[in-house]
Formats: C-alpha cells, structure tokens, sequence
C-alpha cells in the first residue's frame, strides 16, 4: 500500500528510509515530496520534487494530490549523460500531470468499521422480518423477543458533520441491506440481497446510504438518495416499516439504537 500523508494541521513530516522520500509542509497549503536515486547520484544532487497542493472544489473542501511523473525520463538522462542535464534538457522532458483524490486513496486502505445493534421505534416497536424480504414493526415480549432483528451499522464513506453520520444497515448473517429506490416515482424502502464478497464496503452506493441524526436522546435514519425522506415505522401494530417524509407526525421517525454482542 502506498503511504499517504495524514490530513490535519499536525501533519509535518514523514521520512522513508527504505525509498529516502523526505515530504514535508511549506505553510498551511503547500507539501514537497524529495526522491532521490540513491544509485544513480550522491545525496543532496539531483533531487526530484513533487508538490502536493490542497484544492478546494465548490461544494467542499477537498485536498488533492498532483503528481508529476517524471522519473524515468531523467533516469535515462542521467545514466546516459555524464554531466548536468541542461536547463534545455530538462525543460524538454515532458511531465505528466495525475490528480488523485486523497480521501479516496485513504478510504481504499481503511477498514470497514461496524458494529451489532437492535433498533426500536420511540413506542417500544421492535422490528422483525417478515417474508424474504420486509421488515415489520411490533410489540414483543418474553421468548419472542428473539425474533427481532439485529442490524450490523456500517460506517461507510460520505458526508460527516457533528450532526450526521453515514451508515448502512445490514442484517446479521444473511446479506439482507436496508436501500432507497424509485418505485412508481415515489422514494421507496426495500431490502436487498449483496454478494457478501464484495459487501460491505466503505464506498457504498448512495441507495445504501443512512445519515444517523442524533435527536437528543433518539436517533433518525434520514436517506442519503432521498433527502428528507426518513426511515419510518406505523403508529399501528404489526405494519411494514417504509421510508416516510414526515417528522414528528402520526409516522414515526425516532429510534432508540441498543448494541449488542450477538
């Protein structure tokens, strides 16, 4: 895995003794990067340098590494040439020029992060599933209690503030996932079968995709491809739990989130 350098104001150095890659931060928005060919000059000659720089895109503040590659164009040079390359030499090597986002670069490397939980509406409602593939929300007690479902919370790449949190919710042990379709041009709830090869993942697709609120005490699952249309449950007994846009309203919205070890 290629090292990338950490996002933040601490971030000041980073030294590789095996490549000799010496990075390091010139002010708060600019990054040099120094390789050196330990075989073909002494240390301190013929440094190559690549800058990092931090760009910001319209929507949000995104840090994106350029990279000049150039590397095997001035190694045939040096080999070849017994003096200094010529400023028109080196001018004459063409650069190519690769934007990398960097937070998909981390993303690739990090691991999924999850953990187990029963969720339950504000009315006590636990969920259950009914048939292949729905879930229903009711009153259980004693050894039925056993029948509720318990989700894996997947901590999954998209937009994160001190009031949201993107997940996506799994049913434990059989590769069920909570998404948010189109269906007769109303925004829908439904669950869907994943090859558990390739799930979960970090990136998920956007149907996928939950904002946890936090609302006091209670949590709200809002759909990140539908916004304002949130994870709801009936005030009455034993119906199907949907995806609903209406907040504090006869639809219920507000869960109580409980972990589990199971």
């Amino acid at each position: 895995m290629a090292t990338v350098p950490k996002i933040g104001d601490e971030m000041n150095s980073y030294s590789n003794n095996e490549n000799d890659v010496l990075l390091e931060v010139n002010g708060p928005k600019h990054m040099k990067c120094y390789f050196q060919e330990l075989d073909l000059c002494s240390p301190g000659d013929r440094i190559i340098q690549l800058k990092i720089s931090h760009k910001y895109s319209r929507k949000d503040f995104k840090q994106v590494v350029s990279v000049i590659v150039a590397m095997e164009r001035l190694k045939t040079i040096l080999v070849s040439g017994s003096q200094q390359p010529s400023a028109t030499t080196l001018l004459s090597i063409i650069f190519e020029e690769e934007s990398i986002n960097l937070y998909d670069i981390i993303d690739q490397d990090a691991a999924v992060q999850s953990r187990n939980c029963i969720l339950r509406d504000i009315n006590q409602k636990c969920l259950v599933l009914s048939g292949p593939c729905e879930l229903k929300a009711l009153h259980l007690n004693g050894e039925n209690i056993k029948q509720q479902v318990v989700f894996s919370m997947i901590f999954v790449q998209g937009e994160i503030s001190q009031e949201k949190i993107p997940v996506a919710l799994a049913l434990r042990r059989n590769n069920l996932y909570l998404s948010c379709v189109m269906i007769d041009g109303k925004p829908t709830l439904q669950l869907e079968t994943l090859d558990p090869k390739v799930y979960p993942k970090k990136k998920m697709e956007s149907r996928f995709v939950f904002n946890k609120l936090q609302v006091k005490d209670k949590m709200e699952f809002e759909s990140s491809a539908f916004p304002n249309w949130f994870i709801s449950t009936s005030q009455m007994e034993e119906q199907p739990v949907f995806l609903g846009n209406t907040r504090g309203g006869q639809d219920i919205t507000d869960f109580t989130v409980e972990e589990t070890s199971s």
